[in-house]
Parts: C-alpha cells; sequence; structure tokens
C-alpha cells in the first residue's frame, strides 16, 4: 500500500482485493472462498457508514441532502457486498467447521459423588 487513495480503496472494497496479485490469478473457486470469508466484513463497513449518514441526515440540525444521499449510497454498497457474498458461498460451499474443543470441567477434577447433579435421584 504506498498512498492513502490505495489504502482507502482497499478499506471499502472488496473487488479491490480481487484483482490484487494472488487473487488475481487464483482459481475462481478459491475467490469465490474469499468472497465468502471476507465480503461480510467490508459490508459491515458500508452499512456502519450508511447507518451512521443517514441517522446523522434524519436529525433536525443537520438535514444536509449530501449526508443522506451518501447514507443511502452506503447502505446499497452493503447490500452489494452482502449479495456478493451470499452468491460466493452458493459457488464455494459453507465454510468449515471446525470439531468442538474439550474443556475441562472444575467438577472433574474431585471425585466426590456429592458434588455432582447427575448422582441425585
Amino acid at each position: 500500500m504506498d498512498s492513502w487513495p490505495r489504502r482507502f480503496i482497499a478499506y471499502w472494497f472488496a473487488l479491490w482485493h480481487l484483482r490484487q496479485p494472488p487473487l488475481a490469478t487464483a482459481s475462481a473457486q478459491d475467490r469465490a472462498r474469499w468472497c465468502r470469508d471476507h465480503c461480510g466484513t467490508f459490508a459491515g463497513r458500508w452499512f456502519a457508514l450508511g447507518a451512521g449518514l443517514w441517522l446523522l441526515f434524519s436529525t433536525p440540525f443537520t438535514s444536509f441532502a449530501p449526508l443522506g444521499i451518501i447514507g443511502i449510497l452506503g447502505l446499497v454498497m452493503g447490500m452489494w457486498h452482502i449479495a456478493w457474498q451470499i452468491l460466493a458461498q452458493g459457488r464455494a460451499g459453507p465454510p468449515p467447521i471446525e470439531p468442538p474443543a474439550e474443556f475441562p470441567r472444575p467438577d472433574a477434577e474431585r471425585d466426590e459423588p456429592s458434588d455432582r447433579d447427575d448422582d441425585k435421584p
């Protein structure tokens, strides 16, 4: 990231990442997996910006029309990224789920049968 415009575009747009070197030459399946895993982050950023600007626009003190327009565009961009994530999940399949981890139970260390709930009639 050499300059602030590139950082700005990389922060807000998933399409920029898909056109950059490791993903630009990747297979369609790898690109769909990346989009499935990361487009929700971009959608959340757009939704937060759009909702914040729309709420600011709807207050009686800052009824400035460009705020409302940019807020609606932010919400639309968020919807676009979410739709893109849903389509990518249809192509790549659901993400892998890790098996549950075993956590030690504090009552398992003691062998006193009176402390266990399963021994009660």
